[in-house]
Order: structure tokens, then C-alpha cells, then sequence
């Protein structure tokens, strides 16, 4: 089942590479930006808070803006797919590296160097462009929907499988490792389905498949994986370089706004005359910005070590819903909270 599962995959890349290319070829298809950053065509006609990243809703309202409703499950699969890095966000890179095509370098300097367009925040992207970027989206979904039955039945764990192919365990299997595979099983292959599996499973782009690469190819998908990978990319991520404010700024023609992934801003002492605990938690959930997930995985660490349901008590007023937005969190809302959990 393991050597179907491989073959399927490679199909699909090849499926959703085709639509790439026809998407590239449009001469209205620019997903560069030119000199200023809010020029960004397809990337800014899916982000529409203009945070410089695309969320899960953004998908969602795209998806519907062109006549096809999403479950959580596949919208959750869209935003993990576009996540090219898999740290749990989908910048302005990670969108490109997905959109554009992976095997003809022509194409995609071509569409590079198109001249950049403006188009006004909730509005369409040309007919032609905005089908083609559709396309490339449900393809993806269409490639989900085929494999998820597939792996389902598929018995192997992912560490069997793995050492079915990486037969020297090296930790890490390369083309040849493939090809060597696809031979002692005698299965009828040619050089596009290893570059197609590669193109869809090197996220580093290292030519090299490592487990945690081949575990994302391979085991069924479950949305607590973007959690994880944001937890992940967070804590890996030297401290000073942690973001706790990423909220879109002004640009000039000299900067860049993709360039600047990640601003540390130092939280300053608490005001000792603090309003009523209550009060604080109020204000708290009332900035615009207001994110558990984020709030929750920047804790300092100097106060107790909760768990999330915990973490929501702690910081949320009585009676509150708890709210599951995306948007980055400010260095004011990150200080409202410090000041609740040292109460």
C-alpha cells in the first residue's frame, strides 16, 4: 500500500504543477510586489486584514468568493499546504513557493518580472488570474480528498515506512534512495514522479526527505498539526527574535515588509496601580488584536506552566467566549497580559 500511497502522491504534484504553469502563463499574473509592499497582487487579494499573512479565514473567503464551500477540516488542509516552512504561518514566501511553478525556472522568472497592478482591498483579481488561483487551490483540495482515502488504509506506521526506504538508516533518504526503492519493487517510474515527490515533500528544500518530512506526506491529516508547527517554529526561534508584535507599519519605497518577519519589543515594568483583575481581563479581550493562541504560547517564563484550557480561565473574564482569532498580537496586548497572570 506504501508504494501506491508514494505513486498517488507523485500524481497529484504533477496535477497541481500543471495548473501552476497555466497560472504563470496568464500576462496579467504578477505575485511579486514592486517597490511598495501593499502591491502585492495575488497574495494581497487573499489577505485581507493586510497583516501581511493569509489565515484561515482569508482561505475560507476566497473559497466562497468563488462558489466552493470548505469544511473546516480541508480549509484547515489549505492553510497547512500554503504554509511552505511549516511554522504555522502563511507569509508572503510561503504563498510563492506554492503558487508559482517548481519545474520550469523560465516560467517562473517570467511571472517574476511582470509588472506589478494595484487592486483595492476586497476586490477580485482579474477573471483569468483569479480562476487560475482558484484552480491551483481546489486542485490541492481535489489531491487531498483522493489521498486521505488512500492513507486510511494504508497499514504501514510511518517509521516502517520510512526504513523501507531509507534501507542504510541515515535519517534521511535521497532521489537514489527512491529510485532504489521504486527498482527493488519493480515499479514502473520515470525521473518526473521523484522530482514531483520531492517537489511535494523537501520543505527545506535540502534534497533530502527526513522523517518529520515524510511524516507530513504520509500520515493523514489532522489540523492540531499547524499548532504544532507553530508551536515549534516559535520555540526554535532564538528569544530576541520572537514575534510579539507584527502588525502592518507604514512603507516606504526602501523597505519591505516581508524582510521583516520578526520584531522583539521588550515588555516595560508593570504599573503598579493596576484597575480591578476583573477590569484588566476585559480590556484584555476587547483589543483588536486579541489572540489565545498566540497569548498562550508567548508565556513568559517566569510565571507557572499551564495548560491551554488552564491558560483560558486564567486570562479570559467569566462568561467569555474564547476567541480563536489569527491576527499577530501587539506589545500592548502582550504586556495586558502579563500584567493578569502576575496577579
Amino acid at each position: 500500500m506504501l508504494t501506491e500511497l508514494i505513486i498517488e502522491i507523485c500524481e497529484c504534484e504533477r496535477r497541481t504543477e500543471t495548473v501552476r504553469k497555466l497560472l504563470s502563463q496568464l500576462s496579467q499574473f504578477e505575485p511579486y510586489a514592486g517597490k511598495l509592499s501593499y502591491q502585492v497582487r495575488a497574495f494581497k487579494r487573499m489577505d485581507k486584514s493586510r497583516c501581511g499573512e493569509i489565515s484561515y479565514q482569508d482561505i475560507i473567503d476566497f473559497m466562497l468568493d468563488n462558489n466552493c464551500s470548505l469544511t473546516s477540516l480541508e480549509a484547515s488542509y489549505l492553510l497547512q499546504y500554503l504554509d511552505f516552512n511549516r511554522d504555522g504561518r502563511v507569509t508572503y514566501t510561503d504563498f510563492a513557493k506554492q503558487i508559482l511553478p517548481k519545474t520550469d525556472l523560465i516560467l517562473k522568472e517570467t511571472a517574476a518580472a511582470r509588472d506589478s497592478y494595484f487592486v483595492l482591498a476586497n476586490k477580485t483579481l482579474p477573471n483569468e488570474v483569479e480562476w487560475g488561483l482558484f484552480k491551483i487551490l481546489h486542485q490541492e483540495l481535489s489531491n487531498f480528498k483522493h489521498l486521505k482515502i488512500i492513507k486510511d488504509f494504508c497499514k504501514e506506521s510511518v517509521q516502517q515506512a520510512f526504513q523501507m526506504i531509507d534501507h542504510y538508516q541515515l535519517g534521511y533518504f535521497t532521489a537514489q534512495h527512491l529510485e532504489n526503492y521504486f527498482k527493488s519493487n519493480y515499479i514502473q517510474y520515470d525521473k518526473q514522479d521523484i522530482s514531483a515527490f520531492f517537489h511535494a515533500s523537501d520543505r527545506d528544500e535540502d534534497n533530502k526527505i527526513s522523517i518529520v518530512e515524510f511524516n507530513y506526506v504520509i500520515k493523514p491529516f489532522h489540523p492540531s498539526q499547524i499548532l504544532k508547527d507553530r508551536e515549534r517554529a516559535f520555540y526554535s526561534t532564538p528569544k530576541k527574535y520572537r514575534r510579539i508584535d507584527n502588525s502592518p507599519k507604514p512603507q516606504n519605497s526602501f523597505t519591505n515588509v516581508r524582510s521583516k518577519q520578526f520584531i522583539y519589543k521588550t515588555p516595560v515594568k508593570a504599573d503598579l496601580s493596576q484597575p480591578d483583575l476583573e477590569i484588566q481581563k476585559q480590556q484584555l479581550i476587547q483589543q483588536s488584536d486579541f489572540n489565545l493562541i498566540d497569548l498562550f504560547y508567548q508565556q513568559p517564563k517566569a510565571t507557572p506552566e499551564m495548560k491551554f484550557r488552564k491558560f483560558c480561565k486564567t486570562i479570559l473574564p467569566k462568561n467569555a467566549p474564547p476567541n480563536y482569532q489569527s491576527k499577530p498580537i501587539s506589545a500592548k496586548t502582550y504586556q495586558m497580559m502579563l500584567n493578569i497572570l502576575r496577579q
